[in-house]
C-alpha cells in the first residue's frame, strides 16, 4: 500500500480556498492537480500562490530559493477527469450549492481511482444528506480555515458511513501537511469552530446593538482576554483553570442574561442594506483604506503563530520532566 507521504492530491476549485489548499500540500512536497473549470482563473490562480509563497519568503516561513520548487509540484488543468484519475485525496472547493456539488462529485467518482478519499471543504453543508458515490466508506469531509496554508487546524467530518480507516488516514495526511485535526462524529451545522465563532459573536452585535460597549471595546476585551488564554487552552481547559464551581454560577446567573436571538442581528443587515462588506467593499465596522488588509490580516496571523510556536517549545522545554 502506497504511503501517505507519497499521496497525490487532487484540488477541485480554485478560488480563495482551492488555492490555498493546492499551496498548503505543494510547500510540504505533494504533488497537486489543481482543477477549475476556467483556464484563465487558473492562471490568475497560480499568480496569486507565488505572491503567498513570496510573502511566506518574507516571513521565514519557507525559504524564498524553495517557490520554484514549490510552484513545480502543482499541475493546473481544466479537464477533471484528468485531474482526479490518480489522485489519493480529492477535495471539493466549489459553490455552497446542493445541485452543484451533486453534479461535481458524480463527475469525480466516475473518473477516480477505487481507493481514493473524496473530501468537500464546506464549512456549512451535510453533504451525507445528499452525496452518493460508489465508495461512501471513503466520504469525508474536510474543513479548511482561511488562509488554508496558515491556519494550523482542519476540522474532519465523518458521514455514518465514513470508516475508521478513512478517518485514520485523513489524520496522518494532515499530520504530514503540518495539520493538526478535529474530529467530528456527525455533520452537525457549522461544526465546530463556525458554531461557537458565531454564538460569540451573537452576544457581541447583541452588547453592540444595546449601546452598552462600542464594537471597538467589544473587540479590544476579546483581543485581550481571549487571545492570550485560548492560545494554549480552549473553552474546557479555560473552565478547569477558572474552577467550574466558578463556571456553574456564572451558568445560572449568565445563561438567563445572553441573547437567545434565533436569526441574523439587525446591524449586520443594516450594514448590508447600506453596501458595507467589510473588507471586500473597504467598509465594515471599520474603514479599510488599504486593498492589501487580507493580505496583512494573514501575515499577522503567520507572525502570532510564530510567536505561539516559540512560546510553547519554550513552556515544554521548562517544564519537561526526565525519568533518569
Amino acid at each position: 500500500m502506497k504511503r501517505v507521504e507519497e499521496w497525490k492530491i487532487a484540488v477541485v476549485g480554485a478560488g480563495t480556498m482551492g488555492l490555498g489548499i493546492a499551496q498548503l500540500f505543494a510547500t510540504h512536497g505533494f504533488e497537486v492537480s489543481l482543477y477549475n473549470r476556467t483556464a484563465a482563473n487558473l492562471e490568475k490562480g497560480m499568480m496569486q500562490i507565488r505572491s503567498n509563497l513570496q510573502t511566506m519568503a518574507e516571513l521565514n516561513e519557507i525559504q524564498e530559493i524553495q517557490i520554484p520548487e514549490i510552484l513545480s509540484h502543482i499541475h493546473k488543468g481544466s479537464d477533471l477527469a484528468e485531474a482526479v484519475r490518480d489522485a489519493d485525496y480529492i477535495v471539493e472547493n466549489v459553490a455552497e450549492d446542493e445541485s452543484v456539488k451533486m453534479k461535481i462529485f458524480a463527475d469525480i467518482d466516475a473518473g477516480c481511482k477505487e481507493d481514493a478519499i473524496l473530501a468537500s471543504n464546506t464549512s456549512t453543508m451535510n453533504i451525507f444528506r445528499f452525496l452518493k458515490v460508489h465508495n461512501m466508506k471513503r466520504l469525508a469531509i474536510t474543513h479548511y480555515f482561511l488562509p488554508a496554508y496558515v491556519i494550523p487546524l482542519v476540522e474532519l467530518v465523518r458521514g455514518p458511513e465514513t470508516s475508521d480507516e478513512t478517518v485514520e488516514q485523513l489524520k496522518a495526511l494532515m499530520a504530514c501537511a503540518g495539520k493538526e485535526t478535529a474530529v467530528l462524529n456527525s455533520a452537525i451545522p457549522g461544526f465546530i469552530v463556525n458554531r461557537i465563532t458565531l454564538a460569540i459573536f451573537r452576544e457581541a452585535a447583541y452588547i453592540a446593538s444595546m449601546g452598552y460597549a462600542t464594537p471597538e471595546d467589544i473587540d479590544k476585551a476579546v483581543c485581550s482576554v481571549y487571545g492570550p488564554r485560548f492560545t494554549f487552552g480552549g473553552p474546557f481547559g479555560l473552565c478547569d483553570f477558572a474552577g467550574v464551581d466558578i463556571y456553574e454560577r456564572l451558568s445560572d446567573l449568565l445563561f438567563p442574561e445572553i441573547s437567545n436571538a434565533t436569526s441574523c442581528p439587525q446591524m449586520v443587515r443594516d450594514m448590508l442594506a447600506a453596501g458595507n462588506r467589510g473588507v471586500k467593499s473597504g467598509k465594515g465596522f471599520y474603514e479599510y483604506k488599504d486593498s492589501a488588509a487580507a493580505s496583512q490580516w494573514n501575515a499577522h496571523i503567520t507572525r502570532m503563530l510564530q510567536a505561539i510556536r516559540q512560546t510553547n517549545a519554550l513552556f515544554e522545554t521548562k517544564n519537561r520532566v526526565s525519568h533518569f
